[in-house]
Parts: C-alpha cells; sequence; structure tokens
C-alpha cells in the first residue's frame, strides 16, 4: 500500500468541494420551494404543511411539526402543553443519529415545534453539519412565513 501523492490528494480534495457545493445547491433549492410555497399559501397552517411536506420527502423522513393546533408526523405524540412535536419511533425502533429541535412563535403568540432526527447521508447526501444547517435555514424561513420567529 502506498501513500496518496500530493496530486491524488489534491484531486480528492477539489472532489469532496464539489460534492459538497451540490449538496448545499440542492439546499438552496429546497429553501426556495419554501419561499415559493409560502407565496402561494395564504394560511399560516397551510405554510407549516407545505415545510413538513418539504422537509418529510426531500430532507428526513423522521420530522413532526406542531402549530396552531395541527400535529404532523407526531401519531398522536405530542409534549409539553401540546406544542412539543415528538415524531414516532420508527419501525426499525432506533431514531436517527442526529437530533433538531426548534420552537416556534407565530402572528398572535402561536406557539408550536418542529423536531427531525438523521443519519447521513440520508436523501440529498448532507453531513450531520450540512443538516443542522440545513435545517437551520428552513426552519428560520418557517419562523417568518408564520409571522413570527424560530427559536433554535
Amino acid at each position: 500500500m502506498t501513500a496518496p501523492t500530493h496530486a491524488e490528494t489534491k484531486v480528492s480534495l477539489a472532489l469532496d468541494a464539489i460534492q459538497s457545493k451540490r449538496r448545499i445547491e440542492r439546499v438552496i433549492e429546497a429553501a426556495t420551494a419554501l419561499l415559493d410555497r409560502s407565496t402561494t399559501h395564504p394560511e399560516p397552517a397551510d405554510r407549516a404543511t407545505a415545510f413538513f411536506e418539504l422537509v418529510r420527502r426531500n430532507i428526513t423522513p423522521e420530522i413532526a411539526l406542531v402549530y396552531g393546533g395541527q400535529a404532523l408526523g407526531t401519531d398522536g405524540l405530542v409534549g409539553v402543553a401540546g406544542t412539543e412535536a415528538v415524531p414516532p419511533l420508527p419501525e426499525s425502533g432506533k431514531r436517527g443519529e442526529h437530533a433538531f429541535h426548534a420552537g416556534l412563535t407565530g402572528a398572535g403568540g402561536i406557539s408550536g415545534s418542529v423536531t427531525a432526527y438523521y443519519t447521513p447521508p440520508g436523501t440529498l447526501g448532507l453531513t450531520a453539519e450540512e443538516w443542522q444547517a440545513a435545517m437551520r435555514l428552513l426552519v428560520g424561513i418557517l419562523g417568518l412565513a408564520l409571522g413570527g420567529t424560530a427559536t433554535i
């Protein structure tokens, strides 16, 4: 077994950078889609549903959202004061390797939360750090779309 040459190392780093750029582009596409959906859905509950579906289909299936009287992806599991989203345990009996949780406060003081779990590489091939950043971005957009904020 030989040690990689300097040129091989450079090529490997360049390929990693290209792959990372592609993953980030996919996240930007998801954020743009969320913004587009927010403008076409006037009701906050519809905007929350659009966010949930976008993340569930494209980022991680292990997500729950509670907001404004709706509980998505919870199978009836709702925590503290009915505002803590709790996704059900997957059939495998094991949650994703990485967790994300954010509180939501919308217009009129309506509160809720988002909880998600992720195991790399997932459908977009994101690393754990990229996934956390993507979730912060998307949940931040959701908070604004609800007329309030997200607390991460």
